[in-house]
């Protein structure tokens, strides 16, 4: 179909304010460059976005469930509006991994070759890879993986971060929690300069992932400004969760109403909710410690009351988890904790005792020998690993010279924290598990009792479990008592190839023999 001279100066015209429009409406870019119409969420980010191009916001957090177009919004949309408007302007990317940086870098790279691309900033020809590129006037795009990847050095006046902390068993790791702060703060922050914008797009995985680290402790999912806990400065967080649980909900939601229900509804959701637990909590309503229990809740635990219990009728054990983070000079070292527990004749267990604390080696030696001669446990079930090879040495002359002595059992962790927890967790789903009623238990004993609580509900998604874990070793060390399992040769789960071959045979030998007899 042919137009007229008019009707293509028309379009030309339409076609100029659509591109001047996009210039400089981040909003408007997005619908050009998409072609979609926004959602109310999709205009929130926007907004957000173009309020950080203004300066009137230097420090933003996005929290969305998954899904949600966050990525599509700020990590490669967004960057590719900035660099097309300051064609000299320097943006830097880390995300989870290179691979995924690279992705990343390619897609932004591709709307600024895009035809529907509303500026004139063109890539620079011997500056064209996946992750790293730049323009003929200077500028530069810098895609950086917390694994696999590097900074190389590169200056940067913006820094956006997707997700440093992606997936279940990377937010469960410590050591890949600590690697992404470190990374956030030598590798990324240490490039900023000019005018120092950050934005961190993710979906919380952890309490204690990097945006956990900057907000206040107590922060609750409210969308608002708050302050560095460390430096003081102001992030302004958009957070918004799949279920709407706060009166000044950013999309002017009502308590219990549903984000993009079009697209989704309130049945595809519900069906998401009732999974519950972790992933709901974390990844869904943003919240990684959730008000219910991940693995254990109120329903589990039951009371008593420490005056009725006749101790006599229990058989004692102990059990601990060591640290030794105080010796180490670490800014938030574990806890050492020790436990004492008691068992009925139905099996069901009793917390009877526990002591807590950020000390030095000798110090919970001494807690150890005091609970030892208090309760005088049938055993100790403790952690076989280098902690306990470092300090068992020292324990154990103690002992000899305070005259006290227990069975300490060694047991092997080579699973994950979910599955050691199934023992203590089955227990408790039977209702078998006793804590002290907190109004009649000893005013030293509470505050351990507190943090036991909270670490037990948010667990395995607290920063610390200290308190958990020697619970769990209890409960797997009483399941091999209750077997009639001798503790004798490694635990069976970290049993390696080679010795469950040769237990198998002896155990084989041993058959024979008794046949022949």
């Amino acid at each position: 179909m042919k137009y007229t001279s008019e009707e293509e100066l028309l379009f030309n015209l339409l076609e100029e304010e659509e591109k001047r429009e996009a210039q400089n409406s981040f909003l408007a870019y997005y619908m050009r460059m998409t072609g979609f119409t926004p959602e109310l969420h999709h205009k929130i980010i926007c907004k957000l976005l173009q309020s950080m191009d203004e300066d009137k916001v230097d420090r933003a957090m996005v929290f969305l469930p998954p899904r949600m177009a966050k990525s599509t919004l700020c990590t490669m949309l967004f960057p590719s509006w900035l660099i097309g408007k300051y064609p000299k302007t320097q943006i830097m990317s880390g995300v989870h991994t290179q691979r995924f940086a690279d992705k990343m870098g390619k897609i932004v790279r591709n709307y600024v070759r895009n035809a529907k691309y509303p500026f004139k900033t063109e890539l620079a020809k011997d500056s064209q890879a996946k992750s790293a590129w730049g323009t003929t006037e200077g500028g530069e795009y810098n895609g950086f993986g917390l694994m696999g990847g590097s900074t190389h050095g590169n200056p940067a006046e913006w820094l956006i971060m997707d997700d440093l902390i992606k997936g279940r068993k990377m937010a469960l790791s410590a050591h890949m929690r600590e690697e992404a702060w470190e990374t956030y703060k030598a590798d990324l922050l240490t490039r900023l300069q000019g005018r120092r914008k950050q934005l961190i797009v993710t979906t919380r995985w952890h309490e204690d992932d990097p945006a956990g680290r900057i907000l206040p402790a107590d922060f609750d999912g409210k969308t608002g400004w708050y302050k560095d806990r460390e430096t003081g400065e102001k992030w302004f967080v958009l957070s918004i969760p799949a279920l709407a649980e706060h009166e000044n909900d950013p999309l002017g939601r009502k308590i219990g109403e549903w984000l993009w229900p079009a697209k989704w509804g309130a049945k595809a959701w519900a069906a998401v909710r009732n999974r519950g637990g972790y992933i709901w909590s974390a990844l869904y309503q943003q919240r990684p410690s959730p008000e219910e229990g991940l693995m254990f809740n109120d329903e589990h635990i039951m009371r008593y009351n420490p005056a009725q219990l006749d101790t006599t009728t229990l058989q004692i054990y102990g059990t601990s988890d060591y640290a030794v983070t105080a010796e180490a000079g670490n800014n938030d070292p574990d806890y050492t904790v020790h436990q004492i527990w008691g068992v009925d004749p139905e099996f069901n267990i009793y917390l009877l005792d526990m002591w807590r604390g950020r000390t030095t080696s000798d110090v919970w030696v001494d807690q150890f020998i005091r609970l030892v001669r208090k309760w005088k446990p049938l055993r100790w079930f403790e952690e076989s690993g280098q902690i306990i090879n470092g300090v068992g040495p020292f324990l154990k002359r103690q002992m000899q010279q305070e005259r006290v002595f227990v069975n300490r059992v060694g047991l092997t962790s080579s699973t994950s924290k979910e599955q050691r927890a199934q023992s203590l967790l089955g227990m408790a789903s039977m209702g078998k598990m006793y804590l002290p009623d907190r109004d009649k238990v000893q005013k030293y004993l509470l505050n351990y009792l507190d943090a036991f609580e909270k670490e037990l509900k948010a667990f395995p998604a607290a920063k610390h479990d200290d308190t958990v874990d020697p619970a769990t070793l209890f409960a797997r060390g009483l399941d091999r008592i209750i077997a009639g399992k001798p503790f004798t040769g490694p635990d069976p789960e970290g049993e390696t190839l080679d010795q469950l071959h040769a237990r198998h045979e002896a155990e084989k030998r041993a058959r024979e023999r008794g046949r022949r007899r």
